[in-house]
């Protein structure tokens, strides 16, 4: 299983006013030495803070979040034993994290637990994945949701 995920999502002017690696800094344990980088999401006016070498895959979710049909978005994607996740209300970010998923069932109660927190019908609710699932995955997702999409 790959490392804890190091990134933080920080509004675009703060980030700018008091420096990313101020806001990393208070998630995540840094080596003064680690190069903290960005990767901006001006849709939500948000920047994605984080250190490692590549973008983490909460930055495609968050990319690939305005795709999604729905009023109420859901995206997912699962790599490397995580589940990234993030959900909007229109144009309107409500919450986006990863969580350590090392099995799908795992990944489904994150996903299950997170739109019951923000008060989402599951049933009218679809969730859209950029990573592939299998037909058994799908078929269990689709249970207690109106659809399983690819984005």
């Amino acid at each position: 299983m790959n490392q804890i995920p190091r990134c933080t999502l920080v509004p675009t002017r703060l980030c700018n006013e008091k420096g990313p690696r101020c806001f990393l800094s208070e998630v995540a344990p840094l080596e003064e030495s680690e190069k903290v980088k960005t990767a901006e999401i001006p849709q939500y006016e948000s920047t994605l803070v984080y250190t490692g070498a590549e973008v983490p895959e909460l930055y495609n979710v968050l990319k690939a979040l305005p795709g999604c049909a729905e009023h109420y978005k859901v995206a997912a994607s699962i790599k490397d034993g995580w589940l990234h996740l993030a959900v909007a209300e229109g144009e309107r970010l409500l919450f986006a994290n990863a969580f350590r998923a090392p099995a799908f069932s795992t990944a489904e109660y994150f996903i299950f637990n997170v739109m019951k927190s923000l008060q989402l019908n599951l049933e009218m609710s679809s969730v859209y994945f950029l990573s592939p699932l299998t037909r058994e995955e799908k078929l269990s997702l689709y249970r207690y949701v109106k659809s399983v999409e690819r984005l």
